[in-house]
C-alpha cells in the first residue's frame, strides 16, 4: 500500500483544496473503509441535520466550538465551561465520523432545550488522517448551524509538551511514526481552520494551554471575548471534585457512545481545578524533538500565542508571565 502521508502533508502544507478529496486508505481498526474527508464530512452533515431538524436560525443556542490538536488541555477547558453552567459536550461531531470510519452510523446530536450556551470539544487527531484533517465547524455550518451563533475557540499548547503527550498516550496503539505524522497533519490544519473561519465569518478566539498559568486573568477575559462574561465567576476555577472527573457520573461533560476501537478507559484524568500542569519531556527522541521544533509546527503555535495576546488584550507583563 502506498504511504498516504507524504501527499497529505504536501497538500495540507499548501492548503490545497484537493486535500479533502484525496483517498484515505483504511488501517483495518480505526478505519475500515477507503474514504475521503469530503465523504465522511457529508455523512456527518446528514446525521447532524437529522438531529437539528425543525430548528430555525433563531432556535440555535450559542455554541463555543473548542478545537485544536489533541493533548492541549481541552478536557480541562471542557470542564471549565461545564462548571460555568454551559452544557458541555465531548466530541459530538467527531464521534459521528468515527462511526462512519468503522462502517457504522453515528447518532444525531440531540440539542438540549432551554440551554442558551453550549460548549463542544472537537479535537484534531490522533488515530487516522481523517481525524487530523476534518473541520467540525464546516460540518456544523453545512448542517444548518448559523455562523452568528458559532464561536471557534482555537486551543493549542507548546509543541514539545504536546507531542510528548501524544507519544505517551498513543505510541503503543498506532506506533511512533504514525503518531508523529498525525500530529503534524493536525498542526497543519490550524491554518486551514483559520482560513475557513475567515471565509465563512465565524468568530475566532485563540486560547493556548499556557493561559492556565494565570486562570483568573485569562478566563475572565476569554468569557468576555466570547460574549458570555455573565457566566464567569472566580469560584468556578477551583473545587470541582467529582464534577471534574470525566469518568464520574457527576461529570459536567456529556460523553457520547463511541465505536469500540475508540473506547480507551482512563485516557483522561480527573482534575479539581483549572490550572497549569508542567510536563517533563520524557518521550521524545531527537528526531521527534526536531519535528516539534520545526518551523511549520513552532510557527503555527506562535500564531496562536500572538492571536491570543491580541484578542484577549493581555498586558505585556501578563503575556510574559504566561508564555515566557
Amino acid at each position: 500500500m502506498t504511504d498516504p502521508y507524504p501527499l497529505l502533508h504536501r497538500l495540507a502544507a499548501a492548503d490545497d483544496d484537493a486535500l479533502t478529496g484525496t483517498p484515505l486508505p483504511p488501517d483495518g481498526r480505526y478505519q475500515v473503509v477507503t474514504t475521503t474527508v469530503d465523504d465522511v464530512t457529508a455523512q456527518i452533515v446528514r446525521t447532524l441535520r437529522d438531529g437539528f431538524a425543525g430548528r430555525g436560525p433563531a432556535d440555535y443556542p450559542l455554541l463555543v466550538l473548542g478545537w485544536g490538536r489533541c493533548r492541549v488541555g481541552s478536557t480541562a477547558v471542557t470542564n471549565l465551561f461545564g462548571m460555568a453552567g454551559a452544557a458541555a459536550y465531548y466530541q459530538p461531531v467527531k464521534t459521528i465520523g468515527r462511526f462512519a470510519l468503522t462502517g457504522g452510523e453515528g447518532s444525531p446530536w440531540k440539542l438540549p432545550d432551554g440551554e442558551p450556551v453550549l460548549f463542544a470539544k472537537e479535537m484534531a487527531g490522533p488515530y487516522v488522517p481523517f481525524e487530523a484533517l476534518f473541520n467540525p465547524a464546516r460540518c456544523l455550518v453545512e448542517a444548518g448551524w448559523p455562523v452568528d451563533r458559532l464561536r471557534l475557540l482555537v486551543l493549542d499548547r507548546e509543541p514539545r509538551a504536546s507531542l510528548d503527550s501524544w507519544l505517551a498516550k498513543w505510541a503503543g496503539k498506532i506506533g511512533r511514526e504514525r503518531v508523529v505524522q498525525n500530529f503534524v497533519l493536525s498542526t497543519l490544519t490550524y491554518a486551514r481552520m483559520r482560513r475557513y473561519a475567515a471565509a465563512e465569518g465565524v468568530a475566532v478566539t485563540h486560547f493556548p494551554y499556557e493561559c492556565s498559568r494565570a486562570p483568573q486573568e485569562t478566563v475572565s477575559r476569554l468569557f468576555d471575548r466570547l460574549g458570555i462574561g455573565h457566566l464567569y465567576r472566580p469560584q468556578m476555577l477551583t473545587g470541582w471534585g467529582a464534577a471534574g472527573d470525566l469518568n464520574s457520573d457527576q461529570s459536567k461533560i456529556h460523553h457520547p457512545v463511541e465505536p469500540e476501537p475508540y473506547v480507551v478507559p482512563g485516557l483522561h484524568g480527573n482534575a479539581d481545578e483549572y490550572r497549569f500542569r508542567d510536563r517533563a519531556i520524557t518521550e521524545l527522541t531527537e528526531p521527534e524533538r526536531a519535528v516539534a521544533d520545526s518551523a511549520e509546527v513552532v510557527g503555527s503555535y506562535r500564531i496562536s500565542v500572538r492571536s491570543c495576546t491580541e484578542e484577549l488584550g493581555l498586558p505585556v507583563a501578563l503575556r510574559d508571565e504566561i508564555f515566557g
